[in-house]
């Protein structure tokens, strides 16, 4: 008889195995997909780590998240030139500069306000090209600058990555 549940169970876990393969470790496949493909895997994994969506492998709503932290971090980043260029500058390079920039955050935000709309529909394709876009006009608003000014340089850093992130995992999904 214990030979009989022995063999049952072992054709069980054969059957098992046979129907739904291995079963992966969702949290180390997303982490392992998305953050080698990023600017920042240390920080894409760093921010992925301990996501419950990650674990749950929601990673569509991981991608909600991630695009808002994005979205966030761009209105800061625009309020943040709109309060520079109310202050006195004297260079005038500079101002021509921030006006930019100002423009570039507000295509930033309309790219990534529209890609969290898309994901009502599950157009990943879509958000994929808004995400990159909106790194890219944060890439564009500091080539201008000789030197980033150091308030600006922080928060454009995280549009950038998190943008980035945004693009990487609405790819994967793709």
């Amino acid at each position: 008889m214990a030979k009989f549940w022995s063999s049952s169970l072992f054709f069980l876990s054969f059957v098992l195995l046979t129907l739904f393969g291995n079963i992966p470790n969702v949290k180390a496949d997303i982490l392992d997909d998305v953050c080698p493909k990023t600017i920042n895997p240390p920080l894409c994994f760093q921010v992925l780590r301990n996501d419950p969506y990650v674990y749950k492998g929601d990673i569509h709503s991981l991608l909600s998240i991630v695009l808002s932290i994005a979205q966030d971090n761009t209105t800061s980043t625009y309020n943040l030139v709109q309060s520079i260029l109310q202050q006195p500058i004297k260079d005038p390079n500079m101002k021509d500069q921030l006006i930019g920039c100002l423009k570039n955050y507000k295509y930033a935000s309309d790219n990534l306000e529209s890609g969290n709309d898309l994901l009502r529909i599950a157009n990943y394709r879509k958000i994929s090209f808004l995400a990159s876009a909106a790194m890219y006009e944060s890439l564009a608003c500091n080539q201008g600058f000789r030197d980033v000014p150091p308030q600006l340089k922080q928060l454009s850093k995280v549009v950038q990555e998190f943008s980035d992130i945004s693009a990487v995992i609405a790819h994967d999904l793709e």
